[in-house]
């Protein structure tokens, strides 16, 4: 059967059975698309990790204030 047969036929099924094939469809293709590699935890753990010590609230606080006002300034 060809696609443009296809087609034809898909239309003449009722409303309902046009959405649940719909359905089926949409997540044949999510699946398909979506990525097949998981990323596990321990292989990001410490990504975000600073190369010195953690700063401290009040650096935190400094550095972003500073942002701030170079971005508006």
């Amino acid at each position: 059967m060809s696609t443009q047969e296809l087609l034809i036929q898909i239309q003449k099924l009722p409303l309902e059975d046009r959405l649940t094939l719909l359905e089926a469809i949409s997540r044949g293709v999510h699946e398909e698309l979506r990525p097949r590699r998981r990323v596990k935890v321990e292989e990001v753990r410490g990504i975000a990790k600073p190369d010195g010590p953690m700063p401290t609230d009040e650096e935190l606080k400094e550095d972003y204030t500073r942002y701030l006002m170079e971005k508006y300034s």
